[in-house]
């Protein structure tokens, strides 16, 4: 053990416990407050830390109804589908040599990574052809892909199996686990529950529900976002086909959703270990874990968890390929653990490695448009500059598979929109390729609300520090631990590596996004590889302590956060049949609907967060064209009533609430007025419902009955 520098440890401990004070006492208004207006985050250990009961009482639900059981036809069909998917990507991997010399965990995040993104693919492919109702085409190839497998590992299990060799000994502990395996727990348990997130009741899940009950995947209309690349989708949708049920499947797809947080962990370890120590490893994967936005996303069912995977994958794989000598692995059994044998498996690695990340590259776009330009452009970039030294033949193949294997992980999205909409980034670049159903000023709404608007150096220095300090569910030792990378000088070449990457990310995301938090987000596991190496900038015993008390303080004020109601959703034993109509999470004229109307046909105006409807739907985004402009607008009133009814049109609802939202954000279409109900009620065309007191929806019921009133009370740009 070396003797501490006290001048440098009193400043990365004074640094360290700086910025935890600034954490705790920082104030936002995302957090429930009281009269006094938003309050510190410290409020989570004042609340749940001495009275942690209260916490227990809101896993069970109120009234408490304790139910875990009916959980497990979830956790069988998102088992039964990641099985499928680590099986297929370890085969895959096998079949480039990409697992060459890499350990167990290694090569079970990397075959997770890949396979989950060919089993999407797949999806995808057998939608596009309108299969979907065939239960044969998925099994078969399941079935096929799992005795593949077996057979493999049964002709190789005796194959070396290869660790990585630790530098020196690392105080990291077993005991040291329990900072993480809480937030998985949580993770995964709020994966399991409905949805509450607006995006993801738009279309996160709506799309696939949409696929699924019509048996293929076609261009949809009437939501922009259904057209777009949607990797992490179409597992939902798997899970949907394979339950035969399209609430089942969407629990469980968020299941698989949620678990590319576990997985990426994992990943984190593993590079850690290899790249720096194995405490590095430990530190990178409970920095992650454990920060709260991470989870957030996970249990909602947004998507930007399984970017953030891909990402670290791609970039594993890409370290892997550039620094080849770095961290060798030892065998641990067999005739190929001399040091020659190692150095031929490394060469042979090599190429497949490249390959190996520009396939999760190309996996990371297929889950989130964004990624191009996180991920792909940089990884390009970095590609070519690798191949700068080598000579041109090398350079041109290596360039080629890169760029092959990004195109198979997520070329599909691009030819099916170019196929459906004549745009290949359907509804993106609209000026150069157009697109279905898009307009000039379709594309104008879009780009003011998807693009920043104010460049100043004063926003500049407010979104930084919301990116350092100020976003909602940081962590308390992430970031100052990341900035402690550069103080270790053994690994400070690839700190400032990371710490560029990670500068890139958020530069593009200020340049080019609406600077909402979760796009930056995937960049998280870069930062937390960073905290991993700047754990270990000293190997000092005082350090250590310092570190260890660090790292429980922020598991233990993340895991209060994580697991509150303010977070997500955190009724986690509750039954999900009370769940599924619960008031807090379903609106009452969704449960009126499914409960008085299941057979119907419902008209939404307004309303897009239409996945918890029973009955079918005829909706739209507020980026689309209006469906009932488009049935009432210069239309008689027996025009638009039969126009209804041929639609199998029983109901109108319009969420007058979401279309002064809309209006004041986004736009919407101002031929919908209150006046214009009132009309076709007058006409006879609809017959209004009881109104919910105090929700700002009206539902009415459309009049089987023709209209007998005179073309005088004809609505003002209508058509007698």
């Amino acid at each position: 053990m070396k003797h501490p520098r006290l001048l440098p440890l009193f400043l990365a401990t004074s640094f360290l416990a700086a910025y935890v004070s600034l954490y705790y006492a920082a104030a936002f208004s995302v957090l429930p407050s009281g009269p006094g207006g938003p309050v510190r985050r410290s409020i989570f250990f004042e609340v749940y830390l001495f009275r942690p009961d209260d916490l227990v009482r809101e896993w069970l639900g109120s009234p408490p109804d304790p139910a875990i059981l009916d959980r497990a036809a979830v956790v069988v069909v998102a088992g039964a589908i990641f099985a499928w998917a680590g099986s297929l990507g370890w085969l895959a991997n096998r079949l480039i040599g990409a697992d060459r010399g890499l350990t167990r965990l290694e090569r079970f995040v990397f075959a997770a990574g890949v396979g989950l993104n060919l089993v999407s693919t797949y999806v995808l492919a057998i939608g596009l052809i309108g299969w979907l109702d065939r239960a044969i085409a998925f099994f078969l190839p399941a079935v096929l892909t799992f005795a593949g497998a077996g057979w493999l590992w049964w002709r190789n299990h005796r194959e070396p199996v290869w660790h990585v060799a630790e530098r020196r000994a690392s105080p990291v502990r077993k005991q040291w686990l329990w900072l993480i395996v809480p937030f998985v727990a949580v993770i995964w348990l709020g994966g399991m529950l409905p949805p509450i997130e607006f995006d993801v009741r738009e279309y996160h899940l709506q799309v696939p529900k949409e696929f699924y009950q019509q048996g293929r995947i076609t261009f949809l209309p009437h939501n922009v976002y259904g057209n777009m690349a949607m990797g992490t989708e179409m597992l939902s949708l798997l899970a949907m086909v394979v339950a035969d049920d399209w609430w089942l499947g969407a629990l469980a797809g968020k299941t698989l959703t949620a678990s590319f947080a576990p997985l990426a962990a994992l990943a984190l370890f593993a590079a850690g270990r290899r790249l720096v120590s194995t405490t590095a490893g430990f530190v990178a994967a409970a920095a992650f874990i454990s920060v709260p936005w991470i989870a957030q996303v996970s249990m909602l069912g947004l998507v930007e968890g399984a970017v953030a995977c891909y990402l670290f994958l791609a970039l594993y794989a890409f370290l892997l390929y550039a620094t080849p000598g770095q961290a060798m692995p030892v065998a641990e059994r067999g005739p190929a653990s001399d040091h020659h044998t190692m150095r031929e498996h490394a060469a042979l690695a090599d190429r497949s490695r490249l390959v190996l990340a520009g396939y999760l590259v190309g996996a990371a776009v297929a889950a989130k448009y964004p990624a191009a330009l996180f991920v792909a452009v940089p990884f390009t970039a970095a590609t070519i500059w690798s191949q700068v030294r080598r000579r041109w033949q090398v350079a041109w193949t290596s360039m080629a598979l890169f760029l092959l294997a990004m195109a198979i992980g997520c070329g599909l999205w691009f030819a099916k929109n170019w196929a459906l909409t004549g745009n290949p980034t359907y509804p993106l670049l609209y000026d150069l390729f157009g697109g279905e159903t898009r307009t000039a000023e379709k594309d104008a709404q879009w780009m003011r609300a998807h693009q920043p608007h104010v460049f100043s150096l004063a926003q500049l220095a407010e979104d930084l520090m919301r990116v350092g300090l100020t976003s909602p569910w940081l962590s308390p030792v992430l970031l100052p631990l990341a900035a402690l990378a550069v103080l270790n000088g053994r690994h400070r070449r690839m700190a400032m590596v990371l710490a560029a990457y990670f500068a890139y990310v958020i530069a593009v995301w200020w340049l080019f996004t609406h600077r909402i938090d979760r796009f930056w987000i995937p960049a998280i596991p870069v930062l937390a590889l960073l905290a991993g190496i700047g754990a270990e900038w000293t190997e000092s015993k005082p350090w250590r302590v310092v570190l260890l008390a660090a790292l429980v303080l922020g598991a233990v004020g993340n895991f209060l956060a994580v697991a509150s109601p303010v977070i997500a959703d955190n009724r986690f034993f509750a039954p999900l049949a009370r769940l599924r109509e619960d008031p807090l999470r379903v609106d009452p004229w969704t449960r009126y609907f499914n409960n008085h109307a299941p057979d119907g046909c419902i008209l939404m105006v307004g309303e897009a967060q239409v996945f918890d409807f029973r009955p079918r739907v005829v909706y739209d985004t507020c980026f689309d064209s209006s469906q009932f402009e488009r049935l009432v607008k210069n239309r008689s009133p027996e025009e638009i009533r039969k126009s209804l009814l041929s639609m199998g049109i029983t109901h109108v609802y319009v969420h007058w609430g979401e279309i002064a939202r809309y209006r004041a954000t986004y736009g919407y279409t101002e031929f919908v007025r209150p006046e214009v109900f009132d009309g076709l009620v007058a006409q006879g065309v609809l017959e209004p419902l009881p109104e919910i007191g105090g929700h700002p929806g009206r539902a009415y019921r459309v009049s089987v009955e023709r209209s007998s009133l005179p073309p005088a009370l004809l609505l003002p740009g209508t058509l007698p």
